[in-house]
């Protein structure tokens, strides 16, 4: 049986818990100018119940500051303890340390326990501990129970402004300053605020671009080098020249242990030994928090948890072809749709460097063929055996080679175009165009970049691409295989081919499941980014789910809108399909990338009033992966044949801890799906359901939501998310790329047939 915890302990309030508070009408400027004059002795909550300010004395013999007083018992009033707690917090460490943030408390550790150490290395050069306390709510044995919780980070600091760094011939051309900014409480540390980028220094003064208004220059002396990581790295090159490169492997190996599932467990354990017994966190005179231990299996009081199974795959459409494994399904039984698929001869365009055209011709060898004496594993064996051809049931291919004579993306579309001509002037079709590109093509703006004018010339056409980085073809043989099992599956979706079906729990109701995903288009730091929605559509049917056909991608102004017209036609659609009544039981699920808005529910509910659908049940399901919930599996000993071992203590994929009635932690991807053992350890993601929600079984939600994770058709693997929201975050990151190629027309995923395909994947 595995022995789970999270970190997270369970509070209470012992001592005289009964205390008098005032009360007043609130007011946004009057809130925070009494919490500026009174930070010493009052706390300040805003009650969302009735809009008013309630002020709590936390100073003996202070008074009620409010025009009305009332006695209240802290026993009672829950709401209360997390803006106590954090105040709390704040007294206890005010003063001795430094404190990054108030919401939530954040903690910064002492420099000399650092991770940047070296006697050559002024004290300013810092990567140091950060301890995050939150509290939260969730349900045990039918009543809710407010605890802590405890996170802990890394931080790094460049703590001299660029004056400093100049001296030391830090360069800073090219890269993102800020200023200081005061925080509203005197007890936190300055706000960095990012002003622009450097352009040019001159004597004490830098030239911006990318810049806040007013912020064309900025003074060295006023200004404070950003602290990503390889500028931290680069600093340390500078400043300790050739010891540099053991000081940083020194401190990577160190915060591999500390980000380790036993190394984030003993930190959250000292902390919170430390607030038990060392620190005196008082709620009000009199009355102290206590905090008890953190939430254990072994404990009745755990939430009820399970490990969901994997989902069954379906391999043919009598059903009787399934398996539980995409890559054995596959090599077993073949893809879904195998009597089906046509052409079974493609005919495939090949765009590639000339100079790396041997490469990419042997790479492609083992692309179809397969390689059968690449064996790996303890067992020996051929991942990649069977190869694209045989595993998909398909006949040798024509392929032909369009070369481009440099890495530009006008070489690239030179070469596109005569692959397009070349199908013109024959009068035939490309069924998939293979594209060699670059990692350092990412870092191109789109109609710069190489891939996105060639995926855009093929698209136009209602051609699928299929990119392939010169890096992979580099890979080694053990890992080459991995590779290509994820472009195999990739590359038959895209063609049109049907890998597997996802079964569908039998039900009564009619089901759709409509995810929304979102990408940000952004050329600045500085500016805001245009943000675009896209939404996918899976309904079930025949005991499977069926992906939709169409797929819509808006900007985020226009997403609400969008919803209701893709909800109308996919509902028409399968309604007619299926032949469905008025009267039929419909289920509609929504995965999406925020919290609901009304304007969101207002679309599904007008939806369902224009179709005239009578038994309507929804579940608003906000799949949330920044939370401060982890989840300790004290049984995992690792992944791994050797030492250091990946996942130590992390939860396994499946893992379904259910926090309340409207709230799940679900792990979708594992232990076993980390790559290395300095990843850490694995996350949960939190699903949180929406107070409107008509449908409430957060068990089936949540299992359904882990199968949708496991069904995607670009990777062997699981995805980190469902695929409702995976595949809508894709489709708004290629249309915005797309976007920025010069000559690129929408439409053309909007009404061609490419849109009804996984173009995307």
């Amino acid at each position: 049986m595995i022995q789970l915890s999270l970190n997270f302990a369970p509070l209470n309030i012992t001592g005289n818990s009964s205390l008098l508070v005032g009360r007043q009408p609130f007011d946004a400027e009057r809130l925070a100018d009494l919490r500026k004059e009174f930070v010493d002795s009052h706390v300040f909550h805003r009650s969302g119940i009735d809009d008013t300010i309630i002020d709590i004395p936390i100073v003996k013999d202070a008074s009620p500051l409010g025009n009305i007083s009332e006695k209240i018992d802290l026993l009672r009033e829950r709401r209360l303890w997390p803006t106590l707690l954090s105040a709390s917090l704040m007294r206890e460490f005010g003063g001795v340390r430094d404190i990054m943030s108030d919401r939530p408390i954040s903690i910064v550790g002492p420099a000399n326990r650092g991770y940047l150490l070296h006697p050559d290395l002024p004290e300013w050069v810092q990567r140091r501990t950060l301890l995050r306390f939150d509290s939260r709510t969730i349900q045990i044995d039918g009543g809710s129970t407010i605890g802590i919780i405890c996170e802990t980070k890394l931080k790094s600091f460049l703590n001299v402004p660029c004056s400093v760094l100049i001296e030391h011939g830090i360069p800073l051309q090219g890269r993102y300053v800020s200023i200081r900014q005061p925080a509203a409480d005197p007890r936190v540390l300055p706000r960095m605020r990012l002003v622009g980028r450097v352009t040019a220094v001159e004597g004490e003064t830098l030239t911006l671009v990318d810049n806040l208004d007013d912020y064309e220059t900025v003074a060295a002396s006023e200004a404070f080098l950003e602290t990503r990581r390889e500028i931290m790295e680069d600093c340390v090159s500078h400043l300790l020249g050739r010891q540099a490169r053991a000081v940083l492997d020194e401190a990577a190996r160190q915060e591999a242990l500390f980000h380790s599932g036993p190394g984030r467990n003993a930190q959250i354990a000292e902390a919170l030994q430390y607030l038990r017994e060392r620190a005196s966190l008082e709620a009000a005179p009199g009355a102290k928090f206590e905090i008890g231990n953190l939430l254990s299996s072994r404990s009745r009081s755990f939430p009820k948890t399970e490990n969901i199974p994997q989902p069954t795959l379906l391999f043919d459409p009598s059903g009787t072809r399934k398996d539980t494994w995409k890559e054995r399904g596959l090599k077993e039984s073949g893809p879904f749709d195998q009597r089906t698929f046509s052409p079974k001869q493609l005919r495939i365009a090949v765009v590639c460097q000339s100079r790396h055209e041997g490469t990419v011709d042997g790479f492609l060898a083992k692309f179809l063929d397969g390689m059968p004496n690449a064996l790996t594993g303890a067992k020996k064996e051929a991942r990649y055996g069977d190869g694209f051809l045989r595993r998909f049931q398909l006949d040798k291919p024509s392929v032909s080679y369009f070369t481009a004579a440099s890495p530009s993306a006008a070489d690239y579309l030179a070469a596109s175009e005569a692959a397009l001509l070349k199908s013109a002037d024959e009068g035939f079709k490309w069924d998939l165009a293979i594209v060699q590109v670059e990692e350092e093509f990412k870092a191109a703006d789109g109609g710069d970049n190489p891939y996105y004018a060639t995926k855009s010339i093929f698209l136009k056409r209602d051609v699928p691409v299929q990119s392939i980085r010169l890096e992979t073809m580099d890979q080694p043989d053990g890992e080459l295989v991995f590779s290509l099992n994820h472009l195999s599956l990739a590359s038959y979706a895209k063609i049109g081919g049907t890998p597997w079906l996802l079964a569908a729990q039998q039900t009564v109701a009619h089901e759709l499941v409509i995810g929304l995903g979102s990408h940000t288009e952004t050329t600045s730091r500085i500016g805001v980014g245009k943000r675009y929605v896209g939404i996918t559509t899976v309904f079930s049917s025949d005991g499977s789910y069926l992906l939709s056909d169409r797929t819509a991608v808006v900007p985020y102004a226009e997403y609400a809108s969008a919803l209701y017209d893709t909800l109308k036609r996919a509902i028409t659609t399968i309604r007619t399909q299926d032949n469905w009544r008025s009267s039929d039981k419909v289920r509609l699920v929504f995965h999406m990338f925020k919290p609901l808005k009304d304007t969101e529910a207002e679309a599904v509910e007008n939806v369902v009033k224009d179709l005239e659908l009578h038994d309507v049940t929804f579940a608003f399901v906000h799949v949330a992966p920044d939370h401060p919930f982890i989840v300790f599996d004290h049984e995992q000993k690792g992944v791994g044949y050797r030492d250091p071992k990946k996942g130590v203590l992390g939860p396994s994929r499946g893992l379904h801890v259910k926090l309340g009635d409207k709230e799940s932690l679900i792990v979708f991807s594992g232990v076993s799906e980390l790559k290395r053992p300095q990843d850490g350890m694995p996350r949960p993601c939190l699903l949180k359901l929406h107070r409107l929600s008509t449908f409430t079984d957060m068990t089936y939600i949540a299992r359904q939501a882990f199968a949708f994770a496991g069904n995607s058709w670009r990777t062997m693997s699981p995805e980190p998310f469902p695929i409702t929201i995976r595949y809508s975050d894709l489709i708004s990151e290629r249309l915005t790329g797309l976007a920025a190629v010069p000559g690129w027309d929408p439409q053309a995923v909007k009404f061609g047939q490419i849109g009804r395909t996984l173009w995307f994947l």
